[in-house]
């Protein structure tokens, strides 16, 4: 079956097709941020076009990753929202948790809520935290709630009530309520989007998805309408950002969960190329031409986490932003891709970002509008990007344009042009080996010990300047690097992550309620994945729970043990899971009582395999030479450039070097050798 695969970025959308013969074909357009979908339409359209005699269009699966739910909350684009919450409660949103990012700063700020005060409500009802119903829902609240969104013309509404990851009756009546009132209004309750304890990051999660829901649903319609005019009838599967695969029907209901789905699909084909390059442990690095992403990949699979955090008021500074209670591939990311835009600060000084020039109007060199200096044009100055083969070739980028904004910033900063593209292209480099390090160092790795998986259409540019930093002796640029994220899409397996909060003393085991939990858990599961296409006796489920000692305020995801075992047996294995990680994370263990507060699943189809075997047969791959800049040498030099998909398996060459594929370019250094293996990945080797 053919698949075909786009993700939607800042500056690109990149597009991966796998056709019925198992053929890989890779293209890329510039993205259309006033309507994402239009450049999604534009490039299936011209891969339908080329390849259409190597496709079944009524079995094509096509597969998406976008970023219509990030950037609307960054941008504040979402539409017009409202909140409702128990009576005494709608300040929640403001009050947040108390919690304090920097103890010592007396004038603190917080992003402003997506919610005002205004729209914010407060519904007659308290269920009490053991499910006794303390005050009944008055309805006629919510009816006169439900008439004043009407009037301001809301279209949008959150719903968290106390206690309702745990008993949901009363939210359920008001989404039924305001539907009553306004058939049209999307209704977000939290007992569906984030069924988990603690009130501010449970309300948090679903004013995110309540505040992007039409967006993401007329984009997701809009899509399939397109589709299906091109004979295209399956529903669109979408990334989110734990690495799955769901159907269009989940991703439109439930937005929030897919607000990192293009970085995530680029760290599950970071986790397959390290595999097939022979790496267990790898740092995935994405730069493209909006941010850079870094991942630490151990064991070959992407570490996910219960918590993500968006939208900081100060950037890196955790506990300044929306906290969302979503399943998310853990990863850092740096508001520096090609097309950050430099520019001297307040102190004289040069600074890149977090300000991105985007599609439109672009970097300089591109010659769309652009004014004002960007990496891309850094790059291209110093020789590592080519004007003539910049997306094969296809896209004409100026050298000129991009000398004469570089020329006005480095009269500003009284330094050279050159010296200004280098400066731009060294300190990006320097804030990604270091946050690189950080990542790494906090979950307890030393990053010289791991290869580097480059990727994006930046990241092979960058990746030998930031290996050098960080001590890193080898990088890995796959094969059709600037789409790899795209490529992502069709490795991924459909998968969907539920979660519940249900507190359970492991001294007061209830063995049938636990089942009884997770075997609900596994229903919604099967339903969301076998939606998708996936027959049901291949749908696997892996079961974590978060686990704490009694009092604590924080948890830790532990495996959960054969549910087949004895629960003498299962309790010992519970046991000893959770004191070995509380043992490698905090150094001892501490002899109180344990208790599991949130069950999860993964209910996953399998995996695909995406391989595009290196031709053998010997070719001239020497394209030609440029002058290219290395600081290493102090100056530029006559360097020769590569066709990468023309690299004989196994010959080793020395830097300099610049190896060219369509959709990136690899920087080879002098103190680097490379040659492409038998899987056409391009492994650079630092002496």
């Amino acid at each position: 079956m053919a698949k075909l695969a786009f993700d939607t970025g800042g500056t690109f959308t990149d597009f991966a097709l796998l056709d019925d013969t198992g053929e890989l074909h890779l293209h890329k357009v510039l993205s259309t941020p006033k309507n994402p979908a239009e450049a999604v339409v534009q490039g299936v359209s011209e891969l339908l076009v080329r390849f259409s005699g190597a496709i079944a269009i009524e079995n094509l699966q096509v597969l998406g990753a976008t970023t219509v739910v990030t950037n609307a909350v960054l941008e504040r684009k979402g539409v017009e929202t409202g909140f409702i919450t128990t009576d005494g409660f709608r300040d929640m949103l403001r009050i947040r948790n108390e919690g304090r990012y920097d103890l010592y700063d007396l004038n603190i700020k917080y992003p402003d809520p997506l919610v005002t005060r205004a729209n914010s409500f407060g519904a007659e009802e308290r269920i009490a935290a053991d499910g006794s119903v303390m005050t009944e829902l008055k309805e006629e609240t919510v009816r006169e709630i439900a008439g004043r969104l009407k009037e301001k013309g809301i279209r949008s509404v959150a719903v968290c009530l106390l206690h309702a990851y745990k008993y949901p009756q009363h939210e359920q009546r008001v989404a039924a309520l305001l539907r009553e009132e306004d058939p049209d209004i999307f209704v977000s309750l939290s007992s569906e989007v984030c069924p988990e304890m603690r009130e501010f990051d449970r309300a948090s999660t679903t004013v995110v998805n309540a505040y992007t829901r039409p967006q993401m649903a007329g984009h997701v319609a809009h899509l399939q309408r397109e589709f299906a005019k091109k004979g295209i009838d399956r529903q669109v599967l979408w990334m989110t950002s734990s690495g799955g695969l769901v159907p269009s029907s989940r991703a439109a209901e439930l937005p929030v969960r897919l607000i990192e789905s293009g970085p995530a699909a680029g760290a599950v084909a970071a986790a397959e190329f390290g595999r097939i390059a022979g790496e267990g442990s790898v740092l995935s690095f994405d730069m493209g031409g909006t941010t850079a992403k870094l991942c630490l990949i151990p064991n070959g699979e992407p570490t996910v986490g219960t918590d993500l955090e968006v939208a900081h008021y100060q950037r890196f500074r955790k506990g300044s932003g929306f906290p969302l209670k979503i399943q998310s591939i853990q990863m850092i990311e740096i508001g520096a891709g090609g097309g950050s835009i430099a520019a001297r600060n307040s102190l004289g000084l040069l600074d890149v970002g977090p300000r991105s020039a985007g599609a439109l109007p672009g970097p300089a060199a591109y010659q769309r509008g652009g004014t004002e200096p960007t990496v891309t044009d850094a790059d291209i100055l110093l020789g590592y990007m080519g004007t003539e083969s910049f997306v094969g070739g296809s896209f004409k980028v100026s050298k000129d344009a991009a000398r004469e904004a570089m020329a006005r910033l480095a009269t500003l900063l009284d330094v050279s042009v050159d010296r200004c593209a280098w400066g731009i292209h060294d300190l990006v480099n320097e804030s990604m080996s270091k946050a690189a390090a950080m990542h790494a160092t906090d979950l307890g790795v030393d990053p010289r010990s791991l290869p580097m998986v480059a990727f994006g259409g930046a990241g092979p540019v960058h990746a030998y300047g930031i290996a050098r930093k960080l001590g890193i002796k080898r990088v890995i640029c796959p094969t059709g690097a600037g789409v790899t994220s795209a490529i992502g899409l069709l490795i991924a397996p459909v998968a969907v992550d539920l979660s519940v909060s249900h507190p359970m003393a492991v001294d007061a085991w209830d063995l049938d309620g636990m089942n009884r939990l997770l075997d609900d858990l596994a229903v919604q599961g099967a339903e969301v994945v076998s939606a998708a296409g996936i027959a049901r006796e291949t749908i696997t489920n892996r079961y974590t729970v978060d686990m704490r000692h009694v009092g604590q305020g924080h948890e830790i995801t532990v495996a959960l043990p054969e549910r087949s075992l004895s629960k003498e047996e299962f309790l010992k294995q519970l046991l000893d899971n959770f004191f070995k990680l509380y043992r490698e994370l905090f150094g001892r263990t501490v002899a109180a009582s344990v208790e599991v507060i949130t069950w999860r699943l993964r209910a996953s189809g399998e995996k695909d395999q995406v391989t595009r075997p290196h031709e053998t047969e010997i070719a001239d791959a020497r394209k030609g030479s440029r002058q290219v800049y290395f600081q290493e040498l102090g100056t530029y030099t006559e360097t020769s450039v590569y066709d990468h998909y023309k690299l004989p398996v196994g010959q080793e060459l020395k830097g300099p070097a610049i190896v060219e594929q369509r959709e990136s370019t690899a920087v080879v250094g002098p103190s680097g050798v490379f040659h492409v293996d038998a899987h056409g990945n391009l492994v650079i080797n630092i002496l």
